[in-house]
């Protein structure tokens, strides 16, 4: 396992064009799979990767899923993504490494990479899930926000691969820059819908003296950041009927029956907004598949 701060880069490298203007096209397109996609395409043009994830770490909370892309032909990660935000996060010895440093000097403006084999893992579940999944390694690029939010591009080796090269980590260092600059300019246009807190959907819940499952939960913010239903059940791993279920449950808790009496009930509540606050990124000097 390696954690180190990206240098600074002067000199110039070769990128692929097309794919460097596909990235850059995808940080306002409505669709929000683009990013993450064109990601994983400007990786693959020089870097054999299984898949890519973009996470949001919000000061408080538990990691968001903001978008994941696999290579063509491979099996849809969700579950092994929704079970990362759930607890393996925090079995995440180099991801908790960062983040104490993180807490400790809150003023560092940088951007940190990480790198780590499946072998660096000691907690045996979350080692299960890299094992299952075939991902054999993973590079991170930890981006750091003002409002000590941060986001994390996971970036993943399969097992049937030969390791990184001192080559392959060179580029993706390269290239770090640039796809967390892009992280941070999709998350600063990302329309208001999907930044409403989680504190909001506590505050609603109080008031009306009522608790959500942990899966009615996570669908019913999934909706309030603006995602659609089939793309909610996708993200969280489980079937369009199950979604449905789930929110038919969680809007008869909260005493409403659309998406838009949702958000009208959230936005009586004012809530800490840290996908709202400071949210301008520190200036560059500086989440398929499981796992950031």
């Amino acid at each position: 396992m390696r954690i180190w701060q990206a240098s600074q880069q002067t000199g110039k490298f070769s990128v692929s064009q097309a794919g460097l203007c596909e990235l850059l096209a995808s940080i306002t397109d409505e669709d929000r799979t683009r990013l993450p996609e064109a990601t994983l395409r400007l990786i693959r043009s020089e870097v054999d990767v299984l898949n890519c994830a973009l996470f949001l770490l919000p000061a408080t909370g538990q990691p968001w899923l903001l978008g994941h892309a696999e290579a063509a032909g491979m099996a849809n990660s969700a579950p092994a993504w929704s079970a990362y935000v759930d607890k393996h996060y925090q079995r995440d010895i180099a991801l908790q490494e960062v983040l104490r440093s993180r807490a400790a000097t809150p003023a560092l403006q940088a951007t940190i990479l990480l790198h780590q084999d499946a072998d660096d893992i000691v907690d045996p579940a979350y080692r299960t899930i890299y094992n299952s999944t075939g991902t054999a390694q993973r590079f991170a690029i930890f981006r750091q926000l003002k409002g000590n939010n941060n986001l994390l591009i996971g970036i993943y080796r399969a097992a049937t691969a030969r390791a990184f090269s001192r080559a392959d980590l060179n580029y993706l260092e390269l290239l770090s820059a640039c796809l967390s600059e892009a992280a941070v300019q999709r998350y600063r246009v990302m329309p208001p819908t999907l930044a409403l807190s989680a504190d909001k959907l506590n505050a609603l819940q109080a008031q009306l003296e009522t608790k959500l499952s942990k899966r009615e939960y996570d669908l019913i913010l999934y909706i309030a950041r603006g995602m659609t239903l089939p793309a909610a059940a996708k993200a969280m791993g489980i079937q369009p009927a199950s979604a449905i279920t789930y929110r038919n449950r969680g809007f008869a808790k909260l005493n409403i029956r659309t998406q838009q009496e949702l958000f009208s009930k959230l936005m009586e509540y004012p809530g800490n907004t840290p996908f709202l606050t400071n949210m301008a990124a520190y200036p560059v000097p500086q989440p398929a598949h499981p796992l950031a």
